[in-house]
């Protein structure tokens, strides 16, 4: 579980939502500044820097490679949602860098398996804590799985790393930028570094409080521990300050650094823990790699709240799992949810959200149906204007790119997207007057419509549709022959239906009331025709009857 670190209330900042505790003072920052990389590629993204609180170019040290660092879970409890939100809007943002921009993403995900809190659910459950962790670690990545979030190209635990950690600390304090404890503890020297409060404005530095006795003496309140000394009862490791265990923040610093270097392209998680976990991890890193700028660029998600200032968290009790959100909602409507607002934005979770979010992927999973029956033949309208068609998508490839490069702007790209769907829907709700004016040719507009949203979709936001292809894994071994059985079982139900609605040539000469009857006497065909369709939908199959004629498709309706 990602453990929330929060300071108290929200504040204002320039339009930045951040977690600061409120003070009535002058803010204390300090003179370090971001600075744009001196030699990068260009990638053709805009991205909303937090240390900057603007947009920037994104460059890369190396072409067509992003090197990525996100913090990842802390292993002693189920994910919720909230979690679910951050690692759902990363994959999104990864996807539309690798899918659309072509970019090599290198996605490195630390796990926290050492902790006060998986020490304390060990405790509890007296089992080991490596059985905790590794409990919810395999836990998180299944639930991670089933939301169609890729995997990362690697996950290293802390317990792994203890050696590069040990290291790590070693190097800061060669540099007089930490010290060693009473207790042997080691602390970052916040006034050392001096660069202390890159990422936002600092709340003066109060007085240091007197410790209790078996307190550890800090020289300032804002120094934060890169080694705990160990306790009793808890797991510890061998260090040259003693027997002890890593700090939180030094933990993905070191990670981060043996994996993939420094400086970093880019690091990103809640916004919760823009302080002081990544101004933290900025510190320590620029310390030990004696630069002034360790990452060049910082992304943080909004938080989930189930009100309007109630975050989600275990503390408040407010807390929905995984699993308990997949029993209630679709994969692809959880995921679309997720599109309808911008990543960097807080989001609400509520019934009316989620059924904001099924509404589109139902109206555009719709048109992909008929789409489809149109171009095999089973749904019947006028000529399309297939010019219009053409320009409209031309258009929307064009708005949905650069909205996604305007710092992946999910919100405007999906309004492209259905304002696309909107035209499609009105060409192919014409009506033909009479058998002439009838398309003799489907025609390769809506065949292109209907492939790029499939890898708009499907590819690069991972909501999947079901196309007439996917006959083929619904249990038998040829999707032609399922094909060609629906095709009879359709032509079969149609009649019946003509026949029960009195719309044939022999009912021509029937009066009013010899109808009435014989309706009354049909009825049972007409139920029997209905229970055919929601039988099929229950196994994957949709049955749309219209004015004239009655097309199939796949769905994944039967899912939830």
């Amino acid at each position: 579980m990602v453990v929330v670190r929060c300071l108290g209330c929200l504040t204002q900042r320039r339009g930045l939502k951040v977690l600061l505790a409120p003070v009535r003072h002058r803010r204390w920052h300090s003179t370090g500044s971001w600075v744009p990389p001196t030699e990068g590629h260009d990638t053709g993204i805009t991205i909303y820097n937090t240390a900057t609180q603007t947009k920037v170019p994104l460059l890369t040290q190396y072409e067509g490679l992003v090197s990525w660092y996100s913090c990842g879970p802390t292993v002693y409890d189920s994910a919720h949602i909230g979690h679910a939100i951050t690692y759902v809007r990363q994959d999104i943002i990864r996807r539309i860098m690798s899918r659309l921009f072509d970019l090599n993403v290198i996605m490195i995900v630390g796990i926290t398996d050492i902790d006060d809190k998986i020490i304390k659910r060990a405790q509890e459950l007296r089992v080991s804590v490596q059985d905790v962790s590794e409990k919810y670690e395999r836990e998180f990545f299944s639930d991670m799985d089933r939301l169609r979030v890729c995997r990362p190209s690697i996950a290293p635990r802390v317990t792994q790393h203890i050696p590069h950690i040990i290291s790590f600390i070693e190097r800061i304090l060669g540099r007089s930028m930490a010290y060693v404890a009473q207790d042997g503890s080691v602390y970052f020297d916040t006034e050392a570094y001096g660069d202390y409060g890159k990422l936002i404005p600092l709340p003066p530095l109060p007085p240091l409080r007197r410790p209790h006795a078996e307190e550890t003496v800090k020289k300032s309140e804002r120094d934060f521990a890169l080694w705990k000394a160990a306790k009793s009862g808890e797991p510890y490791w061998e260090s040259p300050w003693g027997k002890g265990r890593p700090g939180w923040h030094i933990e993905c610093s070191a990670m981060a650094s043996h994996i993939l270097g420094a400086p970093l392209d880019l690091h990103s998680g809640g916004m919760d823990l823009i302080f002081s976990h990544h101004e933290n991890e900025e510190a320590q890193c620029c310390a030990h790699h004696h630069l002034k700028q360790w990452c060049n660029y910082w992304i943080h998600t909004g938080l989930l709240y189930t009100k309007m200032e109630e975050k989600m968290s275990k503390s408040l009790s407010n807390t929905i799992t995984v699993n308990q959100l997949l029993n209630q909602h679709s994969i692809n409507t959880f995921r679309f949810y997720c599109l309808l607002s911008h990543y960097r934005n807080k989001i609400l979770y509520t019934p009316a959200c989620m059924s904001q979010a099924n509404a589109h992927l139902k109206r555009i999973q719709s048109f992909l149906q008929d789409a489809n029956a149109y171009i095999n033949g089973q749904y019947k309208c006028a000529a399309l204007d297939e010019p219009a068609l053409k320009q409209k998508l031309s258009e929307t490839r064009l708005k949905v790119k650069r909205s996604l490069a305007d710092d992946f702007d999910t919100v405007k790209a999906v309004d492209a997207v259905m304002e696309l769907v909107s035209l499609g829907n009105k060409e192919l709700q014409k009506k033909p007057e009479g058998s002439s004016s009838l398309s003799w040719s489907v025609g390769s507009s809506m065949v292109s419509i209907c492939s790029y949203i499939h890898f708009i979709m499907d590819d690069v936001f991972a909501i999947s549709f079901p196309k007439v292809s996917d006959a083929s894994s619904l249990s038998m071994k040829e999707g032609v022959e399922l094909t060609e059985v629906l095709d009879a079982v359709i032509r079969l139900r149609g009649d019946v239906r003509t026949f029960a609605l009195l719309q044939g040539t022999h009912s021509q000469d029937l009066s009013l009331s010899e109808k009435e009857v014989k309706m009354k006497e049909r009825r049972p065909l007409l139920k029997a025709c209905d229970d055919l369709r929601k039988d099929l939908l229950k196994n994957g199959l949709q049955i749309k009857d219209h004015p004239k004629h009655t097309s199939w498709a796949v769905t994944d309706e039967r899912k939830g």
